[in-house]
């Protein structure tokens, strides 16, 4: 079982480290970006992640019932600064296409767990998938669609 889980983890590295090669610049500083949105969402830090989202938006979060747009997506990330919880988070990024120079589709996989500071966790083992669709505008980079779902419990993306 052991072996099992080593070839796992070696050949997730090898197909992100081959992905990443082939990123071009545009696609390397999207990622970047989807970095930059969960260090803003563990450090709490709304303004600098609600930056992220364009006027626009319009996709659909997780836990959410309909669409959301702007306005409505800073939520969680006021209620983890709000109630100091602790947020961890692992990335798998699995696909990214570039549309010709000013739009980026980016597909990955988060695990984030909620520590509530009283022993309590959540999202322990709950990959969850995202895609994030980033518009070039004025020279900045920002999301415009968007839609979480989640994957089946304990199971590791593949990728």
């Amino acid at each position: 079982m052991q072996v099992r889980w080593a070839v796992l983890v070696a050949s997730l590295s090898l197909a992100f480290s081959a992905g990443a090669r082939d990123w071009n610049a545009d696609e390397k500083t999207v990622w970047q970006l989807e970095e930059d949105y969960w260090r803003y969402v563990s450090a709490g830090d709304v303004d600098s992640y609600v930056k992220l989202w364009h006027d626009d938006f319009v996709g659909w979060p997780c836990f959410e019932w309909n669409p959301a747009r702007k306005g409505d997506i800073g939520k969680w990330v006021r209620d983890i600064r709000d109630n100091k919880w602790k947020l961890t988070y692992q990335l798998k990024p699995l696909e990214m296409q570039d549309f010709g120079g000013d739009t980026v589709v980016v597909h990955y996989a988060a695990e984030y767990v909620y520590d509530y500071g009283d022993g309590t966790k959540s999202g322990v083992g709950i990959w969850r998938k995202f895609t994030h669709t980033w518009m070039r505008t004025g020279g900045e980079w920002q999301i415009i669609g968007g839609m979480c779902a989640a994957q089946e419990p304990v199971k590791a993306p593949r990728g």
